[in-house]
């Protein structure tokens, strides 16, 4: 009796646990301190979160943020002309000797995750593979300032395609997130708040926004992206963080369907980021993927363990009345 009812107690603690977890406000700090204090091989929510008053993605002058577009193309979600989508899905790479050992073997890391999450069954829909002395299209990844990337494959476009992920003292791009949200730059995809459907989910704070840096915000028609037949993602990888360019510490972005939700994550893809990946590469019509939102899934684990407690209580009490 005394056993089950410690067995209950320790899952009321653990549930107590989970929801304070999942309540827990970003911690905007952790990306400026010292490299000591990261943990890069197991991110969480609040050491993956950017910095809102010092953000890498938000400093190297490209286009919102950290996207390199040499020239006017479509916008959104993810491009829709093909030659924006790398061929069979191959992006050759090069790794300066810019990034140290380590942060090389982090980005690797980040990169087969990517690859992993988006296979299916024995379809591979993406493969980033270092690159060959016959290969005029790569992508180069260094060191520099700010996180940034180009966008899409770019079959005409002669210049070198760069990738930078900074790492100073001050801030850090090393973040198996950060990376992941860049190299989606890379395959095609751009900002989930660029969404023309973006009205319906998030509500814009103008006032709060930087001066100057209100194109950052702008929205697309259907026309210009493709949202990939998918639903709005809070969750997703690629959403600014609620005070991305504020000029007074205040939300820019509000959610508006869940007050809770957490915005501009960077532990790393969302489901939704997934399928928009394996829907953009084709590589899902082998499969009948679903779409299920980043919210249901933890609210569905609440459920489970809160079903299995209420079946623990319960059975301590049949003990008890039969002893």
């Amino acid at each position: 009796m005394q056993l089950l009812l410690s067995i209950s107690i320790g899952f009321v603690v653990y549930i107590i646990n989970f929801h304070t977890t999942l309540a827990l406000p970003p911690n905007y700090d952790d990306v400026s301190k010292d490299n000591t204090h990261f943990n890069e091989e197991t991110p969480t929510l609040e050491n993956s979160q950017p910095s809102a008053k010092f953000n890498p993605e938000h400093i190297g002058g490209y286009y919102q943020g950290d996207m390199i577009i040499p020239d006017k193309i479509s916008r959104g979600a993810a491009h829709r002309p093909l030659w924006q989508r790398w061929p069979s899905g191959i992006i050759p790479y090069d790794i300066t000797s810019s990034i140290s050992a380590n942060h090389s073997q982090l980005i690797v890391d980040a990169v087969r995750r990517m690859e992993n999450l988006t296979r299916i069954g024995n379809v591979q829909c993406i493969r980033f593979r270092p690159k060959t002395s016959s290969d005029e299209i790569f992508i180069t990844i260094r060191n520099g300032t700010g996180c940034s990337a180009h966008v899409g494959y770019r079959q005409n476009y002669i210049l070198n395609r760069t990738v930078t992920l900074m790492h100073t003292p001050r801030a850090t791009c090393m973040r198996t997130g950060i990376i992941q949200h860049e190299l989606l730059h890379v395959l095609g995809f751009f900002h989930e708040q660029s969404r023309p459907d973006r009205d319906d989910y998030v509500s814009i704070q103008w006032n709060n926004i930087r001066n100057g840096t209100q194109f950052n915000f702008q929205k697309y028609s259907l026309t210009d992206i493709d949202t990939l037949n998918t639903s709005y993602d809070y969750g997703s990888v690629m959403h600014y963080e609620a005070d991305a360019f504020s000029s007074n510490g205040l939300p820019t972005i509000r959610a508006t369907r869940n007050a809770s939700a957490v915005l501009g994550q960077r532990i790393g893809m969302s489901p939704i980021d997934i399928l928009e990946v394996q829907r953009y590469y084709r590589c899902d019509r082998t499969s009948s993927s679903i779409a299920i939102r980043t919210n249901t899934i933890l609210i569905s684990s609440i459920i489970i363990i809160e079903i299995t407690l209420i079946f623990l209580f319960n059975s301590a009490i049949l003990l008890e009345s039969i002893i």
